[in-house]
């Protein structure tokens, strides 16, 4: 039964595959977005170092000597600035993340899994933009609190709580956005092993492509051998939110038939 229902749902995603680039869509717009923003930051404090003269005294050593000085007091008389400006930045982008997320998502899920006229109620924007909000909220809690659980030299107990959190949060996640809570109470097994199946497959996929990348890396003896590598870094990233887009089809496909079939009953 588990088969069928994964496999029903691949061939469903399979027949809305244009939604994959939807999902890359937002995320391209996302990192312009951040791009453009922390150069604007850069280039406005970097415009306070460009007015500080100092004379070329044809030694690198001594150059770097004098830059580091400079730069060291420059971040102690505007320190409080530049924390204050990333610490801004950084949460103008998480809020930007969870506002695309939240509108492109729905947009999605209203396709995938929409039914008529029932969609209209069943997948309201708020919806999303709260789910994504508290998984958010909880994930960056999680992953400072359990930073400090594996300094203190509890590493694995770390890394398996927080993918723990992680599958529980997508699920609760997924099944409140496709409005089938309900699963919960009637199909928990079934649609924690849909679930499951799915992310396990994309960590491996992205855990193996990560070797690759740090191996490759490990062993740049150049220049070229560096532009090659983070040409491969871009086209494993571009590929990996292909494969997200598409798993996340197939799991609000597979999640959607489930709800129809509680829903008939």
């Amino acid at each position: 039964m588990l088969a069928d229902i994964l496999r029903t749902g691949c061939t469903l995603a399979h027949q809305k595959v244009g939604l994959i680039f939807l999902d890359v869509l937002w995320k391209t717009i996302w990192v312009a977005l951040t791009v453009a923003a922390f150069t604007v930051a850069l280039l406005w404090f970097s415009s306070g170092l460009s007015g500080i003269e100092w004379e070329d005294t044809g030694v690198p050593a001594v150059n770097g000597l004098i830059a580091s000085v400079v730069i060291r007091d420059y971040w102690n008389a505007n320190r409080e600035s530049l924390v204050l400006t990333a610490l801004t930045l950084l949460s103008g982008t998480i809020v930007i993340w969870v506002l695309l997320e939240a509108s492109f998502r729905r947009k999605i899920v209203h396709v995938v899994a929409g039914f008529g006229a029932r969609s209209n109620v069943s997948f309201p924007f708020k919806v999303f933009l709260a789910s994504g909000a508290v998984k958010h909220a909880v994930l960056i809690t999680s992953a400072f609190a359990l930073a400090w659980v594996s300094l203190k030299g509890a590493l694995t107990i770390a890394i398996v709580t927080f993918a723990a959190i992680a599958f529980f949060l997508t699920l609760l996640d997924t099944l409140v956005r496709s409005d089938a809570v309900d699963l919960l109470g009637t199909d928990l097994i079934r649609v924690a092993g849909l679930l499951g199946i799915l992310m396990l497959f994309e960590g491996l996929v992205a855990a193996s492509f990560l070797t690759i990348l740090v191996a490759g890396f490990l062993n740049v003896a150049g220049a070229t051998d560096a532009v090659v590598m983070l040409a491969a870094s871009v086209v494993v990233v571009v590929f990996l939110n292909l494969l997200h887009g598409y798993l996340l089809l197939v799991r609000f496909s597979t999640i959607a038939i489930m709800r129809r079939n509680v829903v008939e009953v």
